[in-house]
């Protein structure tokens, strides 16, 4: 019994510890994955995205392997500057 008991406050603790995470997944109201993939069917190749201020700031990775950043307008994801 008290194993049991053990493993469902371990689980418990997991799922509270994890739920920051799910929450903080989402950019301007879409889910991150969904905002870097339409970013990446613009022929990027989209390392991570983050809301930025009033804009999204994408890491992007060039062909070399290097990392830049560019930021994009959250609402028709066009690049900004």
């Amino acid at each position: 019994m008290r194993k049991i008991a053990t493993t469902a406050t371990l689980a418990a603790l997991l799922l509270t510890a994890a739920a920051p995470a799910f929450a903080a997944d989402e950019v301007f109201g879409h889910s991150a994955y969904y905002t870097a993939w339409a970013i990446a069917e613009q022929g990027y190749n989209v390392a991570s995205v983050e809301q930025w201020g009033t804009n999204i700031k994408a890491t992007i990775v060039d062909a070399q392997g290097h990392l830049s950043v560019k930021i994009f307008d959250p609402d028709t994801l066009a690049l900004v500057g």
